[in-house]
């Protein structure tokens, strides 16, 4: 016989295996036919085996053992269809290759319901069941509950504390949603079975639908098991009760059922087990809550080290470069962006001063950003006079390799001190604007010298223009998150009123006009939220 094994939870390569004649290996290990990529997993942690019509699973003397559902193994075990192989955070289901565990649910012809109970109100529920039984029930499920946040636990508690309470049952199953499925999550038996647990689609679809919990008399007619196979096993009594939010969505069911014809559930049990069902739906709900909230903290700690490591990206001091004053600002409209400015001193004497824009936020344009980074310095290191080569060598690498990033715009002005000339280059980028002394704004590479983003045509030709820069003159690169910075009447910045401002500004002194165009920008926007990343450099000449 031919089975699957399905990750249900956590991550492994592949998600689904199918496992035939030989040896199955599970590990670290990169030889391992499943592959674990965590710490805690053994190299080689488990294998699995099938030998006839039996699937054998054993530990390899892994570091953190092998769990089947919820218990460690000490031997070799022989697991069953609907079984769950735990090992560290990764879960597996095995299932028959023709079917999944959801598929061995059948129809059911409704014949043998016997009773059902609204179970959306909370307090009909409670007031309904007899007293002492409803206090045991609550005592014991509350006690096992309570301890625990990890939901595979929470569930074999229970499971545990249901079969206390209900001792003629011998079988329990616990289905989750996720997503369209219904998903069993936990399983438990009183005695060692070959047969799997197995519940009607119908029983636990209407249940779920109609939020009513089910005590149905014959699971022979709800099953649908074969009439040939009948004689041969005992008459089940099944109870079925929805696991409801607090806004009454289902998350699940609850199912019990015994093989004792002679005790089989009452109405009374059903009234228990939807009291039960109430506090358990809480403590699963608490329970996803506090996983969410544990991805969202680890997610809002890697963002912050991101965070970091994309500022350490940054120039931490401005170039040392005689004549001139640098300053420099950056706000990324998230935790990461994809904006990037740098300066680099070439050994010719020369200073080149960058600034881009990589299309798109987040965590993918960071790491775009950081490699178009990279690709510059080493492009202006190989062709330190070539400015014209700097930027096709740098367009290849992103054609290359843009990894879902559409394009990314690049302005560079590289510095000849000896000449004070600024030869420009731009890739889609606005130009860089030149604040001169007799209160004019120029814009040198715009139009003609713009060429198009790098990462769309890898065989493109960029142009550069020169210009002379004077004794207190300075040039102003930005980005787009200052031009199109919105106010609550959506109306933008706009690079027009960046150009007033340079205009109207009396000082040409590169840290007292940046900080005088921020605060500008900033009464503009008032409370509206920043929806792009800002960059903004500014250098010029000293004054005589």
């Amino acid at each position: 016989m031919a089975y699957v094994l399905r990750v249900v939870e956590g991550q492994a390569s592949p998600n689904q295996y199918a496992i035939g004649e030989g040896e199955v290996l599970i590990g670290r290990d990169r030889g391992c036919n499943v592959l674990i990529d965590f710490p805690g997993v053994s190299r080689r942690h488990a294998s699995l085996r099938v030998e006839g019509d039996r699937c054998f699973l054993e530990d390899l003397n892994s570091r953190n053992r092998t769990y089947v559902n919820g218990s460690p193994i000490a031997d070799r075990v022989v697991l069953k269809p609907g079984d769950r192989l735990s090992i560290c955070d990764t879960i597996f289901m095995l299932e028959p290759e023709d079917a999944s565990c959801a598929d061995a649910a059948v129809e059911h012809n409704g014949g043998s319901v016997v009773s059902s109970l609204d179970a959306t109100s909370t307090l009909k529920v409670v007031q309904g069941s007899p007293a002492e039984a409803r206090l045991e029930a609550m005592l014991r499920i509350t006690q096992a509950l309570g301890p625990t946040f990890e939901l595979r636990r929470v569930l074999g508690q229970m499971l545990d504390g249901l079969f206390d309470i209900f001792p003629t049952a011998d079988r329990g199953l616990v289905l989750l949603r996720e997503g369209e499925r219904l998903v069993p999550r936990a399983m438990k038996m009183r005695r060692e079975s070959a047969e799997n647990v197995r519940y009607s689609r119908t029983i636990i679809e209407k249940a779920m639908s109609q939020r009513q919990a089910i005590l149905s008399e014959d699971a022979r007619q709800d099953i649908g098991i074969p009439s040939e196979s009948v004689l041969s096993l005992p008459i089940r009594s099944v109870m079925c009760a929805p696991l409801l939010s607090q806004n009454s969505a289902a998350l699940g069911v609850i199912q019990l059922d015994t093989d004792d014809p002679r005790r089989k559930f009452s109405a009374g049990d059903l009234q228990i087990l939807s009291t039960v069902a109430v506090q358990a739906s809480m403590s699963i709900q608490f329970t996803q809550l506090h996983n969410e909230w544990i991805k969202h903290a680890k997610l809002e700690r890697e963002l912050e080290l991101a965070k970091q490591v994309q500022h350490s990206f940054l120039p931490l001091e401005h170039p040392k470069l005689q004549g001139y004053r640098f300053w420099s600002h950056y706000q990324s409209a998230n935790e990461v962006g994809g904006d990037f400015y740098d300066y680099l001193k070439l050994p010719s004497g020369s200073c080149a001063v960058l600034l881009g824009d990589v299309a798109g936020k987040g965590i993918p344009a960071a790491l775009m950003m950081a490699k178009v980074s990279a690709c510059c310095k080493l492009a202006l290191y190989g062709n330190p006079s070539d400015l014209c080569k700097t930027m096709s060598a740098v367009n290849v690498e992103v054609c290359g390799a843009q990894g879902g990033i559409r394009f990314v715009t690049l302005v560079v002005c590289m510095i000849d001190p000896a000449a004070h000339e600024i030869t420009m280059a731009s890739a889609g980028h606005m130009s860089p604007m030149i604040a001169r002394n007799d209160g004019t704004v120029e814009e040198p590479a715009d139009v003609e010298v713009r060429g198009i983003p790098l990462g769309i045509s890898d065989d493109f030709t960029y142009n550069t223009i020169r210009t002379q820069l004077w004794p207190g003159e300075c040039v102003m690169l930005y980005s787009d998150g200052l031009s199109e910075a919105m106010n609550p009447a959506d109306e933008l910045y706009s690079i027009d009123r960046i150009r007033q401002h340079l205009v109207s500004y009396g000082s040409r002194d590169p840290a007292e006009l940046g900080e005088s165009l921020l605060t500008d920008i900033r009464a503009h926007v008032g409370r509206s939220k920043q929806f792009d990343d800002m960059s903004l450099v500014i250098f010029g000449r000293e004054p005589e």
